[in-house]
């Protein structure tokens, strides 16, 4: 009878162990607040706020922000490389941006402290020419808040938005 109490004990134990290591189902909560760190950084920049800007990214050596373009391609990597050099910008050309934008398409996929997402981003200007973009975010979960830690946007023609890239020659 021991034997049968102590394995019972053990099977619980472990099972409960398990419940803990699984990462939480997908919850249209955690999905809407991982979209409105994608959106308010979005505005944060439109608007020139820096200190609201930054407000939405981890500030370590970490982070990423990568963007392709018709102008080129830069990547940078750490806080201090991409996002600190933006204060400085937005001093000299303190203009909010007029262009509206729309997200859609997401693709969210996250953990208890991770989440990656992707969507497209279109934008149009105040004279309609319009400009879009396929988006990446990665972010990381740090004192209760979704930081951003990884940011990669490729604009491309809208005729070309089906553009099979398996098949390059």
């Amino acid at each position: 009878m021991n034997k049968f109490i102590f394995a019972l004990c053990i099977t619980f134990l472990f099972s409960c162990q398990q419940e803990k290591i699984q990462s939480p189902e997908p919850t249209e909560e955690i999905e809407q607040a991982i979209k409105a760190v994608v959106e308010g950084e979005t505005y944060a920049y439109m608007e020139k706020d820096y200190q609201k800007w930054a407000s939405y990214w981890d500030h370590s050596s970490d982070v990423l922000r990568l963007d392709v373009s018709d102008a080129g391609f830069a990547q940078q990597r750490g806080w201090d490389k991409s996002g600190g050099k933006l204060e400085s910008f937005f001093k000299e050309n303190p203009e909010p941006i007029t262009s509206t934008f729309e997200n859609s398409n997401y693709l969210v996929f996250h953990d208890v402290n991770l989440a990656w997402v992707a969507f497209d981003q279109s934008w149009t200007t105040k004279d309609g020419e319009e400009s879009v973009a396929k988006a990446t975010i990665t972010l990381v979960k740090k004192d209760n808040a979704w930081k951003i830690i990884s940011y990669t946007a490729i604009q491309y023609s809208a005729e070309d938005e089906n553009v099979d890239t398996l098949e390059r020659e």
